[in-house]
């Protein structure tokens, strides 16, 4: 069984609504997304192209000898989808590692969450972590009185949020998402295309989930949410300082997670905690988040080792 790559242009229409039922992140519409970014999607196949055992959807940027490939970007988690109930998944895993070795990109990263990849001899592999909720109880509420008292404090003042409207929020999102990211410090990531093309998806997708919180006419925060197997993720958040008052962003975030605790997700994912992000990780305590340890693989050539 030998690792073998298809471009998005060659992926067989059958294949493509196996991988968009599997998951959000082997969708090759989410994938595609990263094309606003000057990426590609590409599906590396164990098996017959035609008749797949298994495929890893990615996103390769650049071009050789400078290619790069990652599942997914931005931290979000690879999917192995088997196809095939009866094959050896580590046989699976070696023959598609073997495949992204041999493929001369100057750096490789898969973000194996789920465990999927048991021989990985020729990548480094490296410890990451993010923060689970539990939410799964009818009752749950976040275990920091504080936070109990903002939620609260957000309910009086009448916060409600809002499906991501393109028409009637995109500008004032735009400006929201580039204050928030000057205030980092830091170029925004995504291009307004990117966000385009997400805010279509999530009109399409109920796993990519958009929401908002106007106050007076203004936006004051935008959630972007990703639904995958019993999780949510809480994926790209941007807020206006100035209405803080409001406690939206802790409304949100109690808010959705209450609603898809009641369609049977059992997490909410507050996303990687970097090691020196100590106060991060404070904040996701007070939620009640506990850590999650999971396997970030990456490979580097000679020359993606220098730049």
């Amino acid at each position: 069984m030998n690792g073998s790559r298809l471009s998005g242009f060659e992926l067989p229409d059958d294949i493509a609504i196996r991988l968009r039922e599997a998951s959000l992140f082997s969708s090759p519409e989410f994938a595609r997304l990263w094309t606003a970014q000057g990426g590609s999607d590409v599906y590396w196949i164990a098996g017959e192209k035609s008749s797949p055992t298994a495929v890893l959807t990615g996103v390769e940027f650049g071009r050789k000898p400078s290619r790069r490939f990652q599942s997914m970007p931005d931290g979000l988690y690879s999917r192995l989808v088997v196809f095939d109930d009866a094959a050896d998944v580590g046989e699976v895993s070696h023959s598609l590692l073997e495949g992204l070795e041999g493929a001369g990109y100057l750096k490789l990263y898969l973000t194996d969450y789920y465990g999927s990849f048991v021989d990985a001899a020729g990548f480094e592999s490296v410890e990451c972590e993010t923060g689970l909720v539990d939410i799964s109880q009818s009752d749950w509420l976040p275990p920091d009185k504080k936070l109990q008292s903002e939620i609260r404090k957000a309910e009086r003042e009448g916060v409600v949020p809002l499906p991501f409207d393109p028409a009637r929020h995109f500008e004032s999102f735009t400006s929201l998402m580039e204050a928030t990211e000057k205030r980092h410090g830091r170029e925004p990531k995504y291009s307004e295309e990117f966000f385009r093309r997400l805010a279509e998806l999530a009109e399409r997708d109920s796993r990519a989930r958009w929401v908002v919180v106007e106050h007076e006419g203004v936006l004051a925060t935008s959630h972007i949410f990703l639904i995958d197997a019993e999780q949510i993720i809480n994926w790209q958040v941007y807020f206006d300082k100035k209405f803080s008052f409001l406690k939206a962003n802790q409304f949100v975030l109690y808010s959705m997670a209450r609603e898809y605790a009641a369609q049977g997700i059992r997490y909410l994912n507050l996303g990687a905690s970097p090691p020196e992000a100590g106060t991060l990780s404070d904040y996701k305590q007070k939620w009640g988040g506990e850590s999650h340890k999971y396997t970030c693989l990456q490979r580097k050539s000679w020359l993606g080792k220098l730049v």
